[in-house]
């Protein structure tokens, strides 16, 4: 059976009218705790708004002006702040900030130092580090990660040939989330999750905080309702995404 099959399977879900709304509650993120949990946080929503970042420049090749401190898809032109970059001969990740050899201006490196800052505070080592190997996919980690703690429209993994240069993005020309379009986390969450190690209770539960959720949690289970809509999540032991439903 596919995972679709799996995901769209089970249950039924309430009927408004049968939808107990006592039992469901604003709930705010809680301190996050190393890198991961950081990423976690934010895969959600920042994976979406890559959807709709994709939407927006399609196919069209990017150009860098650093003096100017834009990025060009064709005639769309677009303001970033650069984060660090990812090299493909030895797979290594470098900040930004850490990449002293390229001659980056420091006003594109705010974002990439402020997340010096916060590993700093909290200890997590990846933010501290200048430079070390890392896993396929990290430069999306880090993408996401940037995106969603700096409230950014979009993140953008500039391949540059020797390697990539991870921007993040924010400017009105790139729509914001329709959080009323409750569909799209039936569609963008299996997406995510199918192409990044993530922990898929915990995403889940950020996501849709980030979606302006009330929700109610059990063991197993994270039911989120929205404007008298609900979505239902059911996780196994691993805390691995079994069932997504949905009445929106």
């Amino acid at each position: 059976m596919s995972i679709f099959k799996k995901l769209f399977g089970g249950e039924k879900p309430k009927e408004e009218s049968q939808i107990d709304k006592s039992k469901f509650n604003k709930i705010e993120k809680s301190d996050f705790s190393d890198f991961q949990d950081l990423v976690e946080q934010n895969a959600g929503l920042s994976f979406e708004k890559q959807m709709i970042f994709g939407d927006v420049i399609g196919s069209s090749a990017w150009e860098l002006d650093m003096g100017k401190g834009k990025i060009f898809f064709g005639a769309l032109e677009l303001p970033i702040q650069i984060i660090g970059s990812l090299a493909f001969n030895n797979n290594s990740w470098m900040w930004g900030w850490a990449n002293t050899q390229s001659g980056m201006p420091e006003n594109l490196l705010k974002q990439s130092n402020q997340l010096k800052e916060i590993g700093e505070s909290k200890n997590i080592q990846k933010l501290i580090d200048g430079q070390y190997n890392v896993d396929e996919g990290f430069e999306h980690k880090i993408g996401m990660l940037a995106c969603g703690l700096f409230k950014a429209k979009s993140y953008y993994c500039a391949n540059y040939g020797q390697g990539t240069l991870v921007v993040t993005i924010d400017d009105n020309k790139i729509p914001e989330v329709d959080k009323n379009r409750l569909e799209k986390i039936m569609t963008n969450f299996p997406q995510l999750i199918s192409g990044t190690d993530l922990n898929h209770k915990n995403a889940f539960l950020n996501y849709l905080i980030d979606r302006d959720f009330e929700l109610s949690i059990s063991e197993n289970k994270i039911e989120g309702l929205r404007n008298n809509k609900i979505v239902v999540a059911e996780f196994d032991e691993l805390d691995r995404l079994k069932s997504l439903n949905g009445k929106i």
